[in-house]
């Protein structure tokens, strides 16, 4: 009895991840991703590592 529960169960995750893989090929690729870019500016003789400003 226990066998059969654990083979229903086994055969049941594999119809279930071969269906998510279908929907995710079949799926259209009009998804569009933004990229970000961040500027850095060169300081020169600057020395200083991190600087912390305390607002009292």
């Amino acid at each position: 009895m226990r066998n059969n529960i654990l083979g229903g169960l086994v055969i049941f995750m594999v119809v279930l991840t071969c269906l998510l893989m279908l929907d995710d090929i079949s799926s259209p690729k009009e998804q569009s991703t933004t990229k970000t870019s961040v500027q850095v500016d060169p300081i020169e003789n600057q020395t200083d590592l991190a600087v912390v400003e305390n607002e009292e």
